[in-house]
């Protein structure tokens, strides 16, 4: 998780006991009648100190700063006086701040110095402002508004989170290019890594878009009263795959040591997810040229293309690219399943296969050949015994055959990358067990609760959170991304 920042310089011991004895009286003002009551009144005391604190600190800056201040190399001057409104962990601050607009320049751009003076991020103090991103990354901000409350915080109202969360959201996605391989760059390789697995996959996500009502002409439901407001446009649920692609650093027995996320919607498509797939390995092997690449994922073809094309482009050449166990099992049982006269059969030859092909990887030709024998038995050979002919016949019609052949299609189809019992000897994982699980952890988790839906900019902002806070990453990079909102104010 990520690491909490410094607490901050206390003040000295003789100020920390004046402190105190002023907040002794205060208290004894509100005490309530048992020590749960008294320890909610303390927590809404030092919030209310804290809130006001906070407004008079930041009406200070904004009365420093003159009728006229250059920020960077163009020249502003006072243009409305004003109050703006911006949202603590405390609650909300109300303060007197100007507007300035550039000299010279017929309606020019209009700015609040006060903002990059005290780094204020979309009107959220910087505290909040973290607060606000992680809690958007890791849970729905219902969810986040009652996880505050409980800690006797006071957060604004969650519209007013949800705006603030997408901007941070977007602002943290506008700025991964240039601030993640400054982060990466800080990261050392564990001594232990021995191999790098990466992988890219799909998973569903539900999106809400507007509905064509010249291909859906449901009709809309009557309303037993007039509208108060423009009736809303009618739309549809449609769930549409996002991308999940992941890296790893493996010890020598496969397990996971480092594992980062990434992600993308539908509409992004999969290039950013790979580019920094790709931005990891490069990191990786620059410090420890020794370490072998694996891709590890799904039998799309689609996937696999993108994957080998950008290894392609970097100079990489994988030392394996494995199909997931996993799915060859799932086809293994399925194929047996049709065939076999019993499930002990079927569970016999199953684990007979299983045990070959970690023993060796030539057992999945040996496997695809006792496929294809009983395919041939199946389909069309007059050689075996006609008792045994016909029960196959019987027992695998139609529908099962043809299924039964796209069983063994896949098998032939990706048989160079089942090279399983290598691949574990050199330390690599044989599933694609941190893919399938970055599409739980990053989209099924956060993206997929009941009721949910999402539009294209909300899910990429939350995804473009949610990825750096499952990387551990989020505090630094939100200190990058925060540094950009601060610029220096000077007297004109």
């Amino acid at each position: 998780m990520d690491t909490t920042a410094d607490e901050g310089r206390l003040p000295s011991t003789e100020m920390m006991a004046l402190l105190m004895a002023a907040f002794g009286r205060a208290m004894n003002e509100v005490r309530g009648e048992s020590f749960e009551a008294d320890e909610v009144a303390a927590l809404a005391l030092t919030n209310e100190l804290t809130r006001r604190w906070l407004e008079d600190e930041l009406e200070r800056k904004a009365r420093s700063i003159g009728d006229e201040v250059r920020i960077g190399d163009e020249r502003y001057r006072r243009h409305e006086v004003g109050t703006g409104v911006y949202h603590s962990l405390c609650g909300t601050l109300r303060l007197r701040r100007d507007s300035y607009r550039r000299v010279g320049v017929h309606n020019g751009a209009i700015v609040v110095p006060l903002d990059l003076v005290a780094g204020l991020l979309e009107g959220a103090t910087p505290a909040f402002a973290f607060s606000l991103a992680q809690g958007y990354a890791a849970m729905p901000l219902r969810h986040y508004e009652q996880e505050l409350r409980a800690a006797h915080r006071v957060p604004p109202a969650r519209s007013t989170m949800e705006r603030q969360g997408k901007r941070l959201g977007e602002a943290m996605r506008e700025a991964i290019a240039i601030v993640e391989p400054v982060v990466r760059a800080a990261e050392e390789i564990p001594a232990a890594a021995v191999a790098i697995s990466t992988g890219l996959d799909r998973t569903s996500a539900p999106m809400e878009e507007a509905r064509d009502e010249r291909l859906s002409p449901e009709p809309r439901r009557r309303r037993s009263g007039p509208y108060q407001r423009r009736p809303p446009l009618p739309i549809d649920v449609n769930y549409r795959m996002a991308y999940v692609g992941t890296f790893a650093l493996h010890d020598a027995a496969g397990r996971v040591l480092v594992s980062r996320r990434f992600a993308a919607t539908a509409a992004e498509g999969p290039a950013d997810v790979i580019g920094r797939i790709m931005a990891e390995v490069a990191h990786a092997r620059a410090t420890r040229p020794e370490l072998p690449v694996a891709i590890v994922q799904d039998g799309a073809p689609e996937l696999w293309n993108l994957m080998t094309a950008a290894c392609q482009r970097e100079g990489i050449a994988p030392r394996f690219e494995m199909i997931d166990r996993y799915h060859l099992d799932e086809h293994l049982a399925a194929a047996l399943a049709l065939v076999a006269a019993t499930d002990d059969c079927a569970d016999v030859i199953r684990r007979r296969w299983s045990a070959a092909l970690d023993r060796s990887d030539t057992a999945i030709a040996r496997i695809a050949r006792d496929l294809d024998l009983i395919h041939e038995a199946v389909s069309w050979n007059t050689r075996m015994p006609p008792h045994l002919r016909q029960y196959l016949r019987n027992h695998v019609r139609g529908d099962k055959l043809r299924e039964l052949s796209q069983h063994i299609e896949y098998v032939h189809n990706n048989r160079r990358r089942m090279r399983y019992a290598s691949a574990a000897r050199c330390g690599f994982p044989i599933g694609s067990g941190v893919t399938e699980g970055a599409c739980k952890s990053v989209i099924t988790v956060r993206c997929k609760r009941g009721g949910q839906r999402w539009r294209d900019r909300g899910l990429s902002a939350c995804l473009a959170l949610r990825t750096q806070h499952l990387n551990e990453r989020l505090r630094p990079c939100f200190a990058h991304v925060h540094a950009s909102y601060i610029r220096e104010v000077r007297p004109a």
